[in-house]
């Protein structure tokens, strides 16, 4: 399970163009631009966070993987997976078929930790390497979900199709949940407050998704 990125085998041009247009477009979101141009230097704060946020994920499946029992758990970054590349990929060589989904699970999981540092770093010191931070790990579900089902949905290693395998939720109710996540997510970042947290627990038998109203 990891990040996908495309089949070895050549793509269509429709696929090439949705894909670069996705990029454009999330590049677009998190990027401050000037007037004469992005400033090479707010680029690489938010390629860091990008990278941060993709270590974060794949290293969640891994501490939560070994917490539910996986044995020989791998993380790799950049690798050729079953003719597909990944960007990040984590495997196990053991795992009980129960807590699959736990561990198809512990890469939001980490990116939920992941928010939750660049938030309260955020609210301290608003740079752009937490602005982008910020934005990546409070949509990492929903992005990843989105791609998988509509641009990726033949890979079996995609964490959505996993869940969607391992448990029968339907994709659209992950979307939601997604989508949930994200926009509570962003309402967080915008009032300043936490009136709502979402966030996901699991253990050996069980995944699930809450909201959490503090007093």
């Amino acid at each position: 399970m990891g990040f996908f990125i495309f089949p070895t085998s050549a793509m269509d041009g429709e696929m090439k163009v949705l894909i670069t247009l996705f990029i454009f477009l999330t590049l677009l979101a998190v990027t401050p631009l000037q007037s004469k141009g992005a400033n090479p230097e707010e680029l690489i704060k938010f390629s860091s966070a990008f990278f941060t946020n993709l270590a974060v994920h794949e290293y969640g499946h891994a501490i939560v993987g070994s917490s539910v029992g996986g044995e020989g758990i791998s993380v790799t970054f950049f690798s050729k997976q079953k003719n597909n590349l990944f960007l990040g990929y984590t495997s196990t060589k053991k795992l009980e078929d129960k807590a699959y989904p736990s561990f198809a699970l512990g890469g939001e999981i980490g990116a939920n930790l992941s928010f939750e540092y660049a938030l309260q770093s955020y609210r301290k010191n608003p740079t752009t390497y937490n602005k982008a931070l910020l934005f990546f790990s409070g949509t990492d579900f929903l992005w990843y979900s989105l791609y998988t089902f509509y641009l990726n949905n033949d890979n079996p290693d995609a964490d959505p199709n996993i869940l969607v395998k391992e448990t029968g939720i339907s994709r659209d109710m992950i979307l939601s949940i997604a989508m949930t996540q994200s926009l509570l997510n962003g309402y967080r970042v915008v009032s300043g407050k936490d009136r709502v947290v979402p966030y996901f627990t699991y253990n050996k038998d069980s995944i699930g998704f809450h909201v959490k109203v503090p007093f």
